[in-house]
């Protein structure tokens, strides 16, 4: 029986299509590159004389910097793969198993596996197809400079396996030799925290116009920093810019103000020093809200008042105002406010009542000077009581007005006709050598329009044509009608329904009405006078067609 081998000869790298593509950042090439490789016959004894597989590598980290603990996902890539060797292969025949060596910072092996290579079957020295081989290790707690190096890349037939690592005549199996496919990579333990920030009581929340205070950890001994305003991930276009210094420990401090139009929602502050960036999390607070509910009332309303973007554990008062009635803030009324502390988040939820009739807003504030935040929600006055006349006076009145509703809820556009009636027999003709016409009538159909709009209607007729039995055929363009169309006895009716031409039946409306701006709707009959032209020479036998009567 023939062993189905991988033998790794040399092959031409390709370099050309991955020219196009940005390599990844922290990333071995994709560079051209050359491993020596021996065959074992049953995986036990020595191999043959090495030969080389030269091809484009990759050598791919992510993250590219971790943190100690962080799992880290190695990636192997080679653009063309190995040649076959003299017999044939089918899929998954060499599962790719590589062993990474870390160096430096980290110690350790990390094993990469392709499983199913192949991906499809391949004739004797063609080459065996593009390789991504993946594995993961876990970041040991040692911070630094790290390298990850290919010790040997092992093409594992179950009766051959071919072992590849650098070039060089030796025994690849036993005793790999390191590759020159290397991957530098820091282990980073750095770490940013908010410490400050100025106009709040909280280091979680910060706002346009507040100064953000910062400290590092883990950073480059005595570098300049640089700060800004990125998402909640630390990604993104920078906001805002801010510096700052580490002493000779890395250890630093530094600050950032929060500019005008920065985005909102979860953020991070972001801090570099020129080579690695450490993120705290921070919100950034957009414009102060307020909603209540409900939004008007009378006198002694209890009112449910909300908000958001506040300064977190800041006090919030809330009071009624009357209608502006010169340049802002209008003036309060004369219900006493109600003062609330704003949750962590910087939301707010209480309720206030509302007595004075001048009440035209609710309105909620804090802070004093020009740092006060404000906002305010509209408030509609209701009525609900009055006085006529006070103590001994004569003279006076008051209304109390009521708004009234009432729903009108659509009726539908249908058509009926009566039971038993959709089977029509025209009159029978015979044969005599001249043109006969075969009569009927189309009996009533009823519409009726209740939809209390001012749409109009159609009733619109298709034909086939009459096909008999045993054989022959009378064109549907021969059945002419003359429609009928009246108001249903009785019915009240908004507008005239109207008869369709006389004439061919195929697409020809039976009966219509037109809409109108003043409103349409009614009860309407329609009917026909059928009448088919039979040939003088039409072939005898029973004729039927099928006519459709469309609603639209």
């Amino acid at each position: 029986m023939r062993s189905k081998w991988a033998v790794v000869t040399s092959s031409i790298a390709v370099v050309a299509a991955l020219g196009l593509i940005e390599a990844p950042a922290q990333a071995y090439g994709p560079t051209a590159n050359s491993l020596g490789c021996r065959l074992y016959f049953g995986d036990a004894g020595t191999g043959s004389s090495p030969t080389t597989w030269s091809d484009t590598f990759g050598l791919t980290l992510s993250p590219a910097t971790p943190a100690p603990g962080q799992t880290v996902t190695v990636t192997l890539t080679a653009a063309a793969g190995p040649l076959n060797g003299p017999a044939p292969l089918v899929a998954g025949d060499v599962p790719v198993v590589a062993t990474v060596a870390l160096g430096g910072s980290q110690s350790g092996t990390v094993t990469l596996n392709l499983a199913p290579y192949p991906t499809s079957a391949k004739d004797p020295y063609t080459p065996l197809g593009a390789i991504t081989a993946t594995g993961t290790f876990v970041a040991g707690p040692n911070a630094g400079a790290a390298t990850a190096t290919v010790t040997r890349v092992k093409f594992a037939n179950t009766t051959a396996a071919t072992y590849c690592s650098n070039a060089g005549d030796r025994d690849h199996k036993a005793a790999p030799q390191a590759s020159t496919i290397v991957e530098a990579f820091n282990v980073f333990d750095g770490s940013a925290t908010v410490t400050a920030v100025s106009g709040q009581t909280v280091t979680t929340h910060a706002r346009a116009g507040n100064t953000v205070t910062f400290a590092v950890a883990g950073l480059a001994p005595g570098a300049t920093l640089t700060a800004s305003l990125k998402d909640g991930a630390g990604a993104g276009t920078g906001e805002g810019s801010g510096t700052g210094s580490t002493d000779g420990s890395g250890a630093g401090t530094g600050t950032i103000a929060v500019p005008a139009g920065a985005t909102t929602g979860v953020r991070s502050v972001a801090v570099s020093d020129g080579v690695n960036t450490v993120v705290a999390p921070i919100t950034i607070l957009g414009t102060p809200t307020i909603a209540i509910n409900p939004g008007g009332g009378g006198a002694g309303t209890s009112v449910a008042v909300t908000g958001t973007n506040w300064n977190p554990g800041s006090t919030v008062a809330i009071r009624g105002y009357q209608a502006l009635a010169g340049p802002p803030p209008p003036n309060p009324t004369g219900d006493a406010p109600v003062s609330i502390t704003a949750s962590a988040s910087g939301g707010i939820s209480t309720t206030y009542t509302v007595n004075d009739p001048a009440t035209a807003y609710l309105g909620a504030s804090s802070g004093v000077g020009p740092s006060t935040l404000f906002a305010i929600a509209n408030w509609a006055a209701s009525a609900d009581a009055c006085v006529a006349k006070t103590g001994a006076a004569t003279t006076g009145s008051c209304s109390l007005t009521y708004n009234l509703s009432q729903t009108v809820t659509a009726g539908n556009l249908a058509m009926a006709r009566a039971a038993g009636s959709g089977n029509i027999a025209l009159s029978g003709v015979t044969l005599d050598g001249t043109v006969h016409t075969s009569t009927g009538t189309l009996p009533v159909i009823t519409v009726t329009d209740y939809r209390g709009s001012t749409f109009g209607w159609s009733l619109v007729g298709t034909l086939t044509d009459f096909t008999g039995t045993p054989g022959g055929t009378i064109p549907k363009a021969n059945l002419s009608w003359t429609p009928a169309c009246t108001g249903t006895a009785g019915a009240t009716n908004a507008v005239t329904a109207a008869a369709g031409t006389a004439g061919p039946v195929d697409g020809a409306t039976l009966c219509s009405a037109p809409a109108d701006a003043a409103g349409t709707g009614g009860s309407f009959d329609a009917s026909a006078a059928l009448a088919l032209t039979v040939p003088a020479h039409q072939q005898a036998g029973s004729y039927s067609a099928t006519l459709t009567i469309t609603l639209s």
